[in-house]
């Protein structure tokens, strides 16, 4: 009889251990989900300040009747950061997803 008690106390205690490791893991996970998401969101900002420039750049051409608005150096250069930075949010919603799936911890 003790040793059944000594045995069901012991897989409880199993399970608890399991459960606490989980949760921290799960807690590891979702903070750095939340970090990259975090980062990303940021990037988006900078992306609509890029929009921005470019739509102020443009305007500017405009006014002084340029005609090659396309090849400006400023509005080339906005572009391709854009672009950059595009990317790298990306990167960064893609590790986010890979954090948000459990991961299998019982070995």
């Amino acid at each position: 009889m003790l040793e059944r008690i000594r045995k069901s106390f012991n897989e409880g205690v199993k399970s608890i251990k399991w459960v606490a490791i989980f949760l921290a893991e799960r807690l590891k996970a979702e903070t750095s989900m939340a970090k990259l998401l975090y980062a990303s969101s940021k990037l988006e900002a900078k992306v609509d300040e890029l929009y921005r420039d470019i739509g102020k750049r443009v305007l500017e051409l405009k006014e002084k009747d340029e005609k090659a608005v396309l090849k400006d150096p400023f509005i080339l250069q906005a572009i391709d950061e854009i672009k950059r930075v595009r990317d790298e949010i990306d990167d960064y919603k893609t590790k986010a997803e890979a954090l948000s799936k459990p991961q299998n911890m019982l070995g």
